[in-house]
């Protein structure tokens, strides 16, 4: 057994969550962790409803998995536990906070939150939304930069601090060195996508304050490279970015296409709201994302697109998408093979592929 990651190949919003959730379900898995900051959000769907889920991984789904938030992990109280109202920085939106400990039934027993976890303080939050570079950026403000900036500068806020978490307090190094040990499985569940990485992603300043790749994401989770089984990296066939400014190559003008990405694809941001804009699929940027993530197997969501959302993106039908993308996988030197696809928002959407 080892330790399966799935990892986002393009600027993030690719549906990490829901094919984490898939894989929590039908895995040989006994524990699930994901190192977490709120300003990034997975969404699924339970009961017939989304929801975005910002720090514990979308598999938490399966209720017999251990369910761990790795040490790199930065955590708002509102969001993770007590829920609540927040007002959106840019709409100005109030809207309820759905706390993820009680949304997913977590006890004690099923959750555990490492001993080096940090706390994104209302401070934190304050500060970045007073922050004019960051909100002109078009930073979902979050308060990630200050918690960060104090991590630095030693004086970070930590979960096992907090007297409402400390029943969660665990090592989460240890469970996982001793899960392997029983030769049982691990699903690790990163974030954002390889495009935003802070030094490899080439957007900067329009960049998440991380190392998006591999072997970075198991040092925050304090993993050794060889304890990996297999890398799923998740794309779909277009690229979609949040912030109004930043550069996207090939971006998609068409109104009729937008409106459609938007209200059956579910492109807003689930931490943000806000609506996402689209691009064309990056074949380069596809090639460079196999090899800075080491793919073994490939996920592809969103492909319940109209025939004019496929002819606007570039191709007669999701056949001829899928076949360029196999195309372009043989050329690489590691060669993943696609492995799961969606067609659809919800877990029951995803199949495995056996035509490519």
């Amino acid at each position: 057994m080892g330790v399966d990651v799935v990892i986002g190949g393009q600027r993030g919003d690719e549906a990490k969550g829901n094919f984490s959730a898939w894989l929590g379900l039908h895995g040989d898995y006994s524990i699930a962790v994901r190192s977490a900051s709120p300003q990034a959000g997975h969404s699924i769907y339970l009961d017939g409803k989304r929801v975005g889920i910002a720090h514990l991984p979308c598999a938490a789904v399966n209720s017999n998995l251990r369910i761990l938030l790795g040490g790199a992990s930065f955590i708002d109280m509102k969001k993770l536990l007590y829920g609540g109202q927040e007002q959106r920085p840019y709409s100005g939106e109030i809207v309820e906070i759905q706390a993820e400990i009680p949304t997913l039934n977590l006890t004690p027993e099923r959750l555990g939150i490492d001993v080096n976890a940090k706390i994104v303080t209302d401070l934190h939050k304050q500060e970045e939304r007073e922050n004019n570079n960051l909100r002109k950026l078009g930073s979902v403000l979050s308060g990630i930069n200050p918690a960060k900036h104090d991590l630095i500068e030693k004086r970070a806020v930590f979960a096992k601090d907090n007297p409402d978490l400390k029943k969660y307090i665990t090592d989460s190094v240890e469970e996982m060195r001793q899960a392997l040990i029983r030769r049982e499985g691990i699903l690790f569940e990163t974030d954002h996508g390889m495009e935003l990485c802070q030094h490899f992603g080439g957007y900067f300043p329009h960049n998440t304050a991380r190392t998006i790749n591999t072997s970075a994401y198991l040092g925050e989770i304090g993993l050794p490279p060889q304890s990996i089984r297999e890398v799923y990296l998740v794309v779909k066939p277009y690229i979609t970015a949040v912030a109004k400014d930043a550069p996207l190559k090939d971006e998609i003008m068409d109104k009729k296409t937008l409106e459609e990405l938007l209200h059956a694809g579910g492109e807003s941001g689930s931490m943000s709201g806000r609506p996402r804009r689209a691009g064309k699929f990056d074949w380069q940027s596809f090639q460079r994302a196999i090899f800075l993530s080491g793919a073994t197997k490939i996920c592809v969501s969103h492909l319940d697109l109209s025939e004019h959302t496929w002819r606007t993106i570039g191709f007669a039908h999701e056949h001829e998408f899928l076949s360029k993308l196999q195309d372009k996988i043989n050329e690489t030197k590691e060669e993943p093979r696609i492995y799961l696809v969606s067609h659809g928002p919800k877990i029951e959407d995803i199949s495995t592929l056996r035509f490519y």
